[in-house]
């Protein structure tokens, strides 16, 4: 068994109570089979205490809450669980957490959730280009999954490529997204094709920097686009706001962005002067955007191997770019400043509200497809402009 991960992977350590927000608020946690059976044979209090506090629900056990908190969350922001049986008594989840895990075959490929603030923190504070470390682990392979090693093989390269452009700094990150979209767009016309061999020479054409900077200058033609912009953002803000949500006051900040540019006409020049400002203003940290895309492209574009759609992963992994960095806007509107604090802020969040449900993904996947806003014109427009 190989093992992939980001070379930050090593670096993490819960800080347990110290961190500004608990893993064990705000979703439901599933306890596995192995964890559930063990929690029955636990004695005294603390075990009766346990059992009364796991529900079925849809099949799965639970831990129950108490308002949005895990029953187990003590008053200090710390586990009753870890506290009573050790380490060892956590199920699953609460163990792993917020590593994640996607197996390819003999491939595992690992990392840390953007969701867990210190993760974050982790991925975001980092100037170098991210890259990746393979171990090999004396593990047996018990299972290859339905995956047709062609799309694969196919898939993987195109990855790579798109991490090459993606952290390609010679180019404005605005413009390097346009190309990912406009390179995956012609896989995904292959794919839809059936003709997965042919996939090779699209990778192989955009590789070619005489192609890139070809294409870089036609982007140009998206250019002048502001009032498109405009309304672009304000439609992708409806359908987030529309989301199912952890919470339902707005943690994100989402209502509080239509207030601030969409209420007149006239908010459309404030829009602009502040985006523009903020550019102008964060533009030594942009790399800070650019590791919140690659982390997306890494955690989501090799899922469509199981299900072919890779236009949508990487749809995903710029809309959530451009929905952060559209907060980090008005908190820079709201402060006066843009602190590395707000961005962590803001991106944990967004994958704690958004990511983290899988509802959320599945209904965005399909809009990616469906809803005309996130077509590729719409989506180059509000990158260009």
């Amino acid at each position: 068994m190989k093992i992939k991960k980001p070379d930050y992977f090593d670096e993490f350590k819960c800080i347990a109570d110290k961190c500004e927000d608990t893993c064990c608020a705000g979703w439901g946690i599933v306890v596995d089979d192995i964890s559930y059976d063990k929690y029955q044979k636990v004695e005294g209090d603390f075990g009766d205490y346990l059992r009364d506090n796991i529900i079925e629900d849809e099949g799965d056990n639970v831990f129950t809450l108490k308002g949005d908190r895990c029953s187990f969350l003590n008053d200090d922001n710390l586990c009753d669980i870890y506290k009573n049986i050790g380490e060892g008594g956590l199920c699953y989840t609460c163990r792993q957490y917020p590593r994640y895990l996607e197996e390819f075959g003999s491939l595992r490929e690992i990392g840390l959730s953007l969701s867990c603030p210190e993760a974050c923190r982790i991925i975001l504070r980092s100037f170098k280009k991210g890259s990746f470390i393979i171990e090999e682990k004396d593990e047996e392979v018990t299972d290859y999954n339905d995956i047709n090693p062609n799309i694969y093989i196919n898939l993987m390269q195109c990855r790579k490529v798109v991490f090459d452009i993606i952290q390609d700094r010679s180019i404005d990150i605005n413009v390097r997204c346009a190309i990912i979209l406009k390179f995956i767009d012609e896989v995904q016309d292959k794919i839809h094709g059936f003709e997965i061999n042919s996939i090779k020479d699209v990778k192989d054409k955009y590789i070619d920097k005489e192609l890139v900077n070809s294409l870089i200058s036609d982007l140009k033609d998206f250019n002048g686009r502001n009032d498109e912009k405009y309304n672009n953002v304000k439609e992708f803000f409806d359908i987030f706001i529309n989301l199912e949500h952890i919470k339902p006051n707005d943690i994100l900040g989402l209502e509080n962005a239509k207030r601030y540019f969409w209420q007149s006409e006239n908010d459309k020049d404030l829009y602009i002067e502040i985006n523009n400002k903020f550019n102008e203003y964060y533009k030594e940290k942009a790399y800070e955007f650019e590791q919140i895309l690659v982390y997306y492209i890494y955690r989501y574009f090799m899922k469509s191997v199981f299900d072919y759609d890779v236009l949508s992963k990487v749809k995903f992994a710029i809309v959530s770019y451009l929905i952060i960095k559209e907060l980090a806007v008005v908190r820079y509107l709201e402060n006066k400043e843009f602190t590395f604090e707000d961005m962590v802020d803001i991106a944990h969040t967004y994958s704690k509200d958004i990511e983290h449900l899988e509802e959320n993904v599945d209904t965005l996947e399909e809009l990616f497809e469906t809803n005309e806003i996130f077509s590729l014109s719409n989506i180059i427009i509000t990158l260009l402009n």
